[in-house]
Protein backbone atom coordinates (compact mmCIF):
# COMPACT_ATOMS: atom_id res chain seq x y z
CA UNK A 1 0.00 0.00 0.00
CA UNK A 2 1.58 3.25 -1.24
CA UNK A 3 5.06 1.76 -0.83
CA UNK A 4 6.81 3.99 -3.35
CA UNK A 5 4.96 7.08 -2.19
CA UNK A 6 5.89 6.37 1.43
CA UNK A 7 9.57 5.93 0.55
CA UNK A 8 9.54 9.22 -1.35
CA UNK A 9 8.02 11.06 1.60
CA UNK A 10 10.53 9.55 4.01
CA UNK A 11 13.33 10.70 1.72
CA UNK A 12 11.88 14.19 1.44
CA UNK A 13 11.75 14.52 5.23
CA UNK A 14 15.31 13.22 5.61
CA UNK A 15 16.51 15.77 3.06
CA UNK A 16 14.90 18.58 5.04
CA UNK A 17 16.43 17.33 8.29
CA UNK A 18 19.90 17.19 6.77
CA UNK A 19 19.52 20.70 5.36
CA UNK A 20 18.53 22.33 8.66
CA UNK A 21 20.97 25.01 9.77
CA UNK A 22 20.81 25.94 13.43
CA UNK A 23 21.80 29.23 15.02
CA UNK A 24 25.10 29.40 16.86
CA UNK A 25 25.15 27.55 20.19
CA UNK A 26 22.18 25.38 19.13
CA UNK A 27 22.49 21.68 18.36
CA UNK A 28 20.50 18.48 18.00
CA UNK A 29 21.08 16.12 20.93
CA UNK A 30 19.45 12.99 19.48
CA UNK A 31 21.78 9.98 19.33
CA UNK A 32 21.74 6.23 19.79
CA UNK A 33 20.74 5.31 23.32
CA UNK A 34 18.75 8.45 24.20
CA UNK A 35 15.39 6.74 24.02
CA UNK A 36 13.27 8.91 26.34
CA UNK A 37 11.13 10.04 23.40
CA UNK A 38 10.35 6.38 22.71
CA UNK A 39 7.92 6.37 25.63
CA UNK A 40 5.70 8.94 23.92
CA UNK A 41 2.53 8.00 22.04
CA UNK A 42 3.40 7.49 18.37
CA UNK A 43 0.71 8.29 15.81
CA UNK A 44 1.11 7.61 12.11
CA UNK A 45 -0.80 6.94 8.92
CA UNK A 46 -2.02 3.41 8.24
CA UNK A 47 0.37 2.87 5.28
CA UNK A 48 3.30 3.52 7.63
CA UNK A 49 1.96 0.93 10.09
CA UNK A 50 1.55 -1.60 7.26
CA UNK A 51 5.19 -1.12 6.24
CA UNK A 52 6.30 -1.89 9.79
CA UNK A 53 3.92 -4.83 10.25
CA UNK A 54 5.37 -6.48 7.15
CA UNK A 55 8.90 -6.59 8.59
CA UNK A 56 8.31 -7.78 12.15
CA UNK A 57 9.86 -10.98 13.46
CA UNK A 58 7.65 -13.62 15.11
CA UNK A 59 8.91 -12.42 18.50
CA UNK A 60 7.96 -8.81 17.71
CA UNK A 61 4.56 -9.95 16.47
CA UNK A 62 3.98 -11.74 19.76
CA UNK A 63 5.05 -8.64 21.71
CA UNK A 64 2.61 -6.55 19.69
CA UNK A 65 -0.26 -8.92 20.37
CA UNK A 66 0.55 -8.90 24.10
CA UNK A 67 0.77 -5.10 24.25
CA UNK A 68 -2.49 -4.20 22.52
CA UNK A 69 -4.86 -5.11 25.41
CA UNK A 70 -2.84 -2.82 27.69
CA UNK A 71 -3.05 0.05 25.18
CA UNK A 72 -6.79 -0.44 24.71
CA UNK A 73 -7.28 -0.48 28.50
CA UNK A 74 -5.43 2.84 28.86
CA UNK A 75 -7.54 4.34 26.06
CA UNK A 76 -10.82 3.17 27.62
CA UNK A 77 -9.84 4.45 31.06
CA UNK A 78 -8.79 7.90 29.79
CA UNK A 79 -11.43 10.63 29.72
CA UNK A 80 -9.41 13.12 27.68
CA UNK A 81 -6.54 13.06 25.20
CA UNK A 82 -4.25 14.66 27.81
CA UNK A 83 -5.13 11.89 30.28
CA UNK A 84 -4.42 9.29 27.63
CA UNK A 85 -1.03 10.75 26.67
CA UNK A 86 0.10 10.91 30.29
CA UNK A 87 -1.25 7.48 31.26
CA UNK A 88 0.21 5.90 28.14
CA UNK A 89 3.68 7.09 29.02
CA UNK A 90 3.55 6.01 32.65
CA UNK A 91 1.69 2.74 32.06
CA UNK A 92 2.97 1.41 28.74
CA UNK A 93 6.59 2.58 29.03
CA UNK A 94 9.15 2.22 26.25
CA UNK A 95 8.23 1.34 22.68
CA UNK A 96 8.10 -2.40 22.02
CA UNK A 97 10.10 -1.83 18.85
CA UNK A 98 13.21 -0.84 20.80
CA UNK A 99 15.97 -3.44 20.73
CA UNK A 100 16.30 -5.68 23.78
CA UNK A 101 18.95 -3.36 25.21
CA UNK A 102 16.53 -0.43 24.85
CA UNK A 103 19.19 1.58 23.05
CA UNK A 104 18.08 1.59 19.42
CA UNK A 105 15.03 1.24 17.20
CA UNK A 106 14.61 -2.18 15.59
CA UNK A 107 12.37 -0.74 12.84
CA UNK A 108 14.57 2.29 12.25
CA UNK A 109 14.52 2.19 8.45
CA UNK A 110 10.70 2.13 8.37
CA UNK A 111 10.01 4.17 11.51
CA UNK A 112 7.08 6.60 11.19
CA UNK A 113 7.48 10.13 9.89
CA UNK A 114 6.50 11.45 13.31
CA UNK A 115 9.45 9.61 14.89
CA UNK A 116 11.88 10.84 12.23
CA UNK A 117 10.76 14.41 12.80
CA UNK A 118 11.22 14.48 16.58
CA UNK A 119 14.58 16.23 16.95
CA UNK A 120 15.54 17.57 20.36
CA UNK A 121 17.35 20.86 20.95
CA UNK A 122 17.87 19.91 24.61
CA UNK A 123 19.67 16.99 26.32
CA UNK A 124 17.73 13.73 26.30
CA UNK A 125 16.75 14.03 29.97
CA UNK A 126 14.32 16.77 28.96
CA UNK A 127 12.56 14.35 26.61
CA UNK A 128 11.50 12.29 29.63
CA UNK A 129 10.18 15.16 31.74
CA UNK A 130 6.50 15.42 32.69
CA UNK A 131 6.13 19.20 32.54
CA UNK A 132 2.99 19.14 34.66
CA UNK A 133 5.18 18.13 37.59
CA UNK A 134 7.71 20.95 37.22
CA UNK A 135 7.81 23.86 39.65
CA UNK A 136 6.38 26.98 37.94
CA UNK A 137 9.72 28.78 38.15
CA UNK A 138 11.52 25.81 36.62
CA UNK A 139 8.95 25.63 33.85
CA UNK A 140 9.24 29.38 33.21
CA UNK A 141 13.03 29.13 33.00
CA UNK A 142 12.78 26.27 30.52
CA UNK A 143 10.24 28.04 28.29
CA UNK A 144 12.21 31.27 28.29
CA UNK A 145 15.30 29.38 27.12
CA UNK A 146 13.59 28.14 23.95
CA UNK A 147 14.28 29.72 20.59
CA UNK A 148 10.77 30.24 19.22
CA UNK A 149 12.13 30.71 15.70
CA UNK A 150 13.21 27.09 15.45
CA UNK A 151 11.24 24.98 17.97
CA UNK A 152 7.66 23.79 18.07
CA UNK A 153 6.91 25.94 21.12
CA UNK A 154 6.26 25.14 23.95
CA UNK A 155 8.34 22.02 23.25
CA UNK A 156 12.08 21.85 22.63
CA UNK A 157 11.70 19.89 19.38
CA UNK A 158 12.53 21.42 15.99
CA UNK A 159 9.43 22.82 14.32
CA UNK A 160 10.24 22.50 10.59
CA UNK A 161 10.63 18.68 10.50
CA UNK A 162 7.44 18.20 12.54
CA UNK A 163 5.48 20.53 10.28
CA UNK A 164 6.64 18.73 7.14
CA UNK A 165 6.07 15.29 8.68
CA UNK A 166 2.50 16.28 9.57
CA UNK A 167 1.87 17.44 6.00
CA UNK A 168 3.39 14.27 4.52
CA UNK A 169 1.37 12.05 6.84
CA UNK A 170 -1.79 13.93 5.83
CA UNK A 171 -0.88 13.34 2.17
CA UNK A 172 -0.63 9.59 2.81
CA UNK A 173 -4.04 9.56 4.47
CA UNK A 174 -5.51 11.63 1.62
CA UNK A 175 -4.12 9.25 -1.00
CA UNK A 176 -5.56 6.31 0.92
CA UNK A 177 -8.88 8.15 1.05
CA UNK A 178 -8.85 8.70 -2.72
CA UNK A 179 -7.84 5.11 -3.51
CA UNK A 180 -9.88 3.20 -0.92
CA UNK A 181 -12.65 5.56 0.13
CA UNK A 182 -11.26 5.57 3.67
CA UNK A 183 -8.29 7.29 5.29
CA UNK A 184 -6.94 5.75 8.48
CA UNK A 185 -4.38 7.00 10.99
CA UNK A 186 -3.76 6.65 14.71
CA UNK A 187 -1.70 4.78 17.28
CA UNK A 188 1.24 2.99 15.68
CA UNK A 189 1.16 -0.23 17.69
CA UNK A 190 -2.61 -0.58 17.50
CA UNK A 191 -2.59 -0.12 13.72
CA UNK A 192 0.27 -2.60 13.32
CA UNK A 193 -1.80 -5.11 15.28
CA UNK A 194 -4.87 -4.42 13.14
CA UNK A 195 -2.87 -5.17 10.02
CA UNK A 196 -1.38 -8.33 11.52
CA UNK A 197 -4.65 -9.72 12.87
CA UNK A 198 -7.19 -8.42 10.36
CA UNK A 199 -5.23 -7.91 7.13
CA UNK A 200 -6.87 -4.53 6.57
CA UNK A 201 -4.62 -3.56 3.68
CA UNK A 202 -5.88 -6.57 1.70
CA UNK A 203 -9.50 -5.97 2.66
CA UNK A 204 -9.23 -2.34 1.50
CA UNK A 205 -8.43 -3.56 -2.01
CA UNK A 206 -12.07 -4.66 -2.23
CA UNK A 207 -14.09 -1.63 -3.35
CA UNK A 208 -17.11 -2.99 -1.46
CA UNK A 209 -15.26 -3.14 1.86
CA UNK A 210 -16.61 -0.74 4.49
CA UNK A 211 -13.78 0.00 6.90
CA UNK A 212 -15.75 1.93 9.49
CA UNK A 213 -18.50 -0.71 9.58
CA UNK A 214 -15.90 -3.46 9.97
CA UNK A 215 -14.15 -1.70 12.84
CA UNK A 216 -17.40 -1.02 14.70
CA UNK A 217 -18.77 -4.49 13.99
CA UNK A 218 -15.70 -6.12 15.54
CA UNK A 219 -15.44 -3.62 18.43
CA UNK A 220 -12.10 -2.40 17.12
CA UNK A 221 -12.73 1.34 16.98
CA UNK A 222 -11.26 3.36 19.84
CA UNK A 223 -11.45 7.15 19.33
CA UNK A 224 -8.16 7.76 21.14
CA UNK A 225 -6.42 5.13 19.04
CA UNK A 226 -7.88 5.57 15.55
CA UNK A 227 -8.97 8.42 13.31
CA UNK A 228 -11.03 7.63 10.20
CA UNK A 229 -11.75 9.87 7.23
CA UNK A 230 -14.55 8.80 4.89
CA UNK A 231 -14.90 9.83 1.25
CA UNK A 232 -18.52 10.86 0.90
Amino acid sequence: MQTMQLAAKQQRLEQLIHSVKLPDQQRIYCQKGCSNCCSLVVNCSFPEAVAIAQQLSPEQQAQTVAMVPRIVAVAKESTTLVDFLRSYRTTIGGCIFLDTDGQSCSVYTTRPLSCRALLSTRPSAWCGVDFSTLHPLEKEAFLSSLDRDIVNYPTHYLAAPQELASDLESDLVLTMLEECGFGLSGNLIYQVWLEMEHQLSKRLQDTQFDLSHYLYQHNLFEPLLLQIKINR
